[in-house]
């Protein structure tokens, strides 16, 4: 019984080493991680804008993924996909994506975007437009400081 219970032993905590292990390898390398919350979508939505600007003195890489939210069911990444971009010292980016049925973005579901970086002088907006030309929704910005830093 002894030979039993030691083997289980030994088996439980190699399961649980290399369980922690995938778990630390799978840590993003971000010291910080902001969401904008969850927002939905107003009837007329045609786009749906994320913008970052580097408001600090140096280079600052980041990560942003924007998940799609259901009642019932779990969050999922909305394409493209987590984007990984490194911007100079007073330089912005963005990224637009459709609202439709086939669109990255359907009417009806809560999105999320989340922005991992080193630098808290990354700053994030987000914006929802009622074409594909920056013309935005009233009431639909999310600012920089409304971001909430969850990590």
């Amino acid at each position: 019984m002894k030979f039993v219970g030691r083997n289980l032993l030994i088996l439980l905590v190699i399961a649980f080493v290399v369980t922690a292990t995938s778990v630390w390898a799978a840590r993003p390398d971000y010291r910080y991680t902001l969401s904008s919350g969850l927002f939905g979508l107003p009837f007329d939505a045609k786009s749906v804008d994320w913008t970052v600007a580097n408001n600090s003195t140096t280079p600052q890489t980041f990560r942003v993924t924007v998940y799609k939210w259901g009642i019932g069911i779990s969050k999922a990444e909305v394409p493209p996909g987590p984007l990984v971009e490194t911007l100079d010292p007073g330089f912005t980016t963005h990224n637009a994506n459709s609202v439709g049925s086939d669109q990255p973005f359907s009417p009806g579901f809560y999105y999320e975007v989340v922005v991992e970086t080193n630098s808290l002088e990354v700053m994030p907006s987000v914006s929802v437009w009622e074409d594909f030309g920056n013309t935005v929704i009233p009431g639909t910005t999310i600012l920089p400081g409304t971001f909430v830093r969850i990590r």
